[in-house]
């Protein structure tokens, strides 16, 4: 037997683990996790030269099988299954009654609901695939909440429908996020739990339901984030400096808060609120030393109050302190006591 009879492509995830076998049932086994309803998987030519790889994994109720073949056909009866299918090299034709669906790695995914009708999977070259087992219920949810839908409100597209699903639209490739989601299941392969925490399940919902209606949920997300998005990074970013406001806070680790580089950060602070974070980090500082100086009891110091208000120098706190306030803190003080 020569070596190119022995190859098939890498999986989706999980190809240090998965060997390679003959079993055409194995893989009939492995895939039944998916799919339930499978009736028969047969190799299309000489059996003996058949070869297969598969791996699952599920995570809640998220079932993704990895899969590499030689040219076989898949069976399955009628159920009530949700399924994406995804190759990622080869492809896979799918045929639903008088409905035939294709799709090629990189290009288009298949859609699947299978209520409808039995169906036969047939690929006639060899492919490695990833096959996901949705929840058509979550799924539905998911894209009610991306687009801030109420659950009475009617559903923006028919999910009860199989179709081919494009996996790029106007510059967003839903190929390359599903290669990436799966880049973390290979790393954590062996550990569903964390894969679990991670949240890697809500990630392959929103991106399934992107690309089942790109036309109707992108520009309205895409909207959205470019109306409200700096309004609430800026929120977070404010509540961050007050809860920390007698600590070192630094424009890098501001930076981090916001979740973009500082040009973003100096921008968005300028438009909301009219001047710089660094200037809105000292005039807060100033505000809370004039409420402190203003209350303080008989024995406080203004060293002590300023370095509780983050000011690392007595004399930069008293020049600026005097420069808004008209006055030296130390009279404040003074005045206080009196």
């Amino acid at each position: 037997m020569t070596k190119d009879s022995e190859w098939l492509p890498v999986l989706p995830f999980g190809d240090a683990l998965a060997r390679i076998s003959r079993d055409a049932s194995g893989f009939h086994r492995t895939l039944s996790e998916a799919i339930p309803s499978l009736r028969s998987c047969d190799p299309i030519g000489n059996p003996d030269r058949f070869r297969q790889r598969t791996i699952s994994v599920r995570i809640k109720e998220l079932c993704l099988v990895a899969s590499a073949t030689s040219p076989m056909t898949v069976k399955a009866e009628r159920n009530d299954q949700a399924l994406l299918l995804v190759p990622f090299h080869g492809g896979t034709t799918l045929r639903a009654g008088p409905m035939t669906l294709t799709s090629r790695a990189g290009q288009s995914a298949i859609f699947v609901r299978g209520r409808h009708r039995a169906g036969d999977a047939v690929n006639r070259s060899t492919r490695s695939s990833l096959c996901i087992a949705l929840d058509i219920t979550r799924l539905a949810s998911t894209v009610r909440d991306m687009l801030g839908l109420p659950s009475e409100a009617p559903f923006p597209f028919d999910l009860d429908r199989d179709r081919t699903v494009p996996l790029s639209y106007e510059g967003v490739s839903f190929d390359t996020t599903i290669r990436r989601l799966c880049n973390t299941v290979d790393a954590h392969v062996r550990q569903p739990a964390v894969l679990m925490m991670m949240g890697i399940d809500d990630a392959f919902y929103r991106t399934i339901g992107m690309a089942l209606a790109p036309e109707q949920i992108l520009p309205q997300v895409l909207q959205a984030v470019a109306k409200d998005d700096d309004d609430e990074r800026i929120s977070l970013v404010c509540d961050h400096i007050k809860a920390h406001i007698s600590e070192p806070l630094g424009l890098t680790h501001l930076e981090q808060v916001f979740g973009r580089g500082a040009r973003s950060l100096q921008m968005a602070f300028l438009k909301r609120i009219g001047v710089s974070p660094t200037r809105w980090i000292r005039d807060m500082r100033l505000d809370l030393a004039r409420q402190r100086l203003e209350s303080a009891e008989a024995d406080a110091s203004v060293a002590a109050i300023a370095t509780g208000c983050g000011f690392a120098r007595l004399s930069t706190f008293s020049k600026e302190y005097a420069a808004r306030f008209g006055e030296s803190p130390s009279k404040v003080l003074e005045r206080r006591r009196a």
